[in-house]
């Protein structure tokens, strides 16, 4: 009534073409794996990303440098170092060159005439004669150490004292002096003693108060300084003459 069934335990076998689809499945997996980060770099994680653009670091910066020490030398060691050269002398006289004319700047040939071109002929004339069409001007003679003009002295005339064989000149024109209201007022009476120098002309030359009372004196000296005389002759000269003048006041 029951049969017997026979049950095996060893592994089955699988048909061929799931075995290529597997490994074609796996062989397309693992393409798209390598591919992925050449085609879609976004796909990548973030921290491998951050790694791989990082900046390279700063390098440090170099350390300070020192006090640049330098050698010092003192001037004596400097002077013994450097060879000594003693300067160029100034001549004191100036050369003589020997050969040239005295002046260099001056061009022309012998029998030239002066101001004449470079290129003339002797016995031609100057080119601002043939310009201008005029005859040359001839310089101003100078005068060396001429003597200066001295004017003529003037003539001392001689001045003589009235007395003696001089006598007092004569008078042509004697105006009469005004009395002083005041000192007639104060019945002041008297004589003013002038004296004055009476020129060869004539008239006074000098005049001064020698005496009187002062209220007389000017009225008198105001009179006589508009007297005229007649000149005086000494042996056949006028001279001038010292003489004295008087002037009398009277009330009545």
């Amino acid at each position: 009534m029951f049969e017997t069934a026979t049950l095996s335990s060893g592994p089955a076998s699988k048909p061929l073409w799931s075995t290529c689809a597997g490994l074609a499945g796996e062989a397309l997996l693992l393409g798209c794996a390598v591919l992925a980060p050449v085609l879609s770099p976004q796909v990548l994680p973030h921290a491998m990303f951050t790694t791989m653009l990082a900046p390279p670091g700063v390098p440090p910066a170099p350390p300070a440098p020192g006090p640049v020490v330098r050698p010092t030398r003192s001037h004596s060691a400097l002077r013994a170092l450097l060879p000594f050269s003693e300067p160029p002398r100034v001549p004191t006289s100036t050369p003589t060159i020997i050969g040239l004319p005295a002046d260099s700047d001056t061009i022309g040939v012998p029998g030239g005439v002066a101001g004449g071109a470079t290129n003339g002929i002797p016995g031609g004339l100057p080119m601002d004669i043939l310009i201008a069409g005029t005859a040359p001007v001839a310089p101003t003679p100078r005068v060396i150490n001429a003597a200066p003009v001295v004017a003529p002295p003037t003539p001392v005339i001689p001045r003589v004292r009235a007395g003696g064989i001089v006598r007092l000149a004569e008078t042509i024109f004697r105006p009469e002096p005004q009395y002083p209201a005041l000192a007639r007022q104060m019945r002041i009476a008297g004589t003013v003693e002038l004296e004055g120098v009476i020129g060869t002309d004539g008239h006074l030359r000098e005049l001064r108060i020698v005496s009187g009372h002062p209220l007389l004196a000017r009225a008198a000296l105001q009179a006589v300084s508009q007297w005229i005389y007649r000149p005086t002759l000494l042996n056949g000269d006028p001279v001038e003459v010292i003489a004295p003048i008087t002037v009398t006041f009277h009330l009545n």
